[in-house]
C-alpha cells in the first residue's frame, strides 16, 4: 500500500507547479492521497500568500489582497476588506483586471462565473479565501485530491524541527510516502525520513498559447485554465484545445 502525503502554504491564485503536486499525491500512490495546507505557518509579506501574477500585454501584472499585516500564522491574517484599489474595492478592482485580460479566451466564459463568486464573497480570512479559490481550481482541473487544513488535524505533530513536523503529519494522516517540491532540498532534513520514504517533484514548466505575445511563466494557474481549459503536464509544449 502506498499512501502519499504533500503539503503547501495557502498561496493566492497559485501558480501550474501547485496543481501539478496535487494532482501527482493521487497518482503517484495505489491508494487516495492527501495534501495538506499548512495555514500553520507565518504570514510572509513578500511571499505568495497575498499576491501572485496574471498574464497582461506587457507581461506580468501582480494582484495583492489587503491584508492586515501583523506577525502571525497564516489561519489568523485578515482581509481588509474595506480596502480599495484605484477606488473601487480590491475585490473588484481584481475581477476587472482579470476580465480586461482574459475575456478574450477560449475558456473564460466556462471558468469565470464562480471565481467571480468567491471574489464577491470572500470573508474575513486569507486562509479561507485562498483555500476557496485552491479547491475551485483543482475542480475546473479535474483534480480530486483530498485537501485538509493543518490546523483541522486532530493529533499534535510538530516536531523540533520543520522536517520532523512533516514526518508526524505523514503518520498522522496515515500516509508512508512524503512528496515535496523540490526547493525543499536545500533545507530538508533527510534523515528524519526513515520510517516515510521522501520523494521530490520534478516540475517543468509547461508552455501553452497565451493571449498575448510571447509566453510568460509562472502566472497563475488560471491563466493555463482559461487559455487552454486544463492542467498541462509538466514540460510539455500543448496547443489550445476547444
Amino acid at each position: 500500500m502506498t499512501k502519499v502525503m504533500a503539503a503547501h502554504q495557502p498561496n493566492y491564485l497559485p501558480y501550474l507547479g501547485f496543481f501539478d503536486k496535487l494532482r501527482a499525491v493521487d497518482e503517484l500512490g495505489t491508494e487516495p492521497g492527501i495534501f495538506i495546507i499548512r495555514d500553520d505557518v507565518q504570514y510572509v509579506k513578500k511571499e505568495f500568500h497575498d499576491r501572485n501574477k496574471i498574464r497582461v500585454n506587457e507581461g506580468g501584472k501582480w494582484l495583492r489582497v489587503p491584508v492586515e499585516c501583523r506577525m502571525l500564522p497564516l489561519k489568523k491574517i485578515k482581509v481588509k476588506n474595506d480596502a480599495r484599489i484605484n477606488n473601487v474595492p480590491w475585490a473588484v478592482y481584481h475581477l476587472r483586471l482579470i476580465g480586461a485580460n482574459y475575456k478574450k479566451t477560449p475558456f473564460f466564459d466556462k471558468f469565470y462565473p464562480e471565481l467571480k463568486e468567491i471574489y464577491l464573497n470572500p470573508g474575513d480570512k486569507l486562509v479561507d479565501f485562498n483555500t476557496r479559490i485552491i479547491k475551485y481550481l483543482a475542480e475546473c482541473f479535474g483534480i480530486k485530491t483530498k485537501i485538509v487544513l493543518f490546523s483541522d488535524i486532530p493529533k499534535i505533530v510538530k516536531g523540533f524541527n520543520a522536517s520532523e513536523t512533516l514526518v508526524n503529519i505523514s503518520k498522522a494522516v496515515n500516509a508512508n510516502v512524503y512528496l515535496s517540491g523540490a526547493g525543499s532540498k536545500v533545507y530538508l532534513d533527510t534523515s528524519c525520513f526513515k520510517e516515510i520514504k521522501l520523494k521530490f517533484q520534478d516540475y517543468k514548466h509547461p508552455i501553452y498559447e497565451q493571449r498575448f505575445q510571447g509566453f510568460e511563466p509562472f502566472m497563475s494557474a488560471i491563466d493555463a485554465l482559461f487559455n487552454i481549459g486544463h492542467l498541462p503536464d509538466s514540460g510539455k509544449v500543448v496547443k489550445t484545445e476547444m
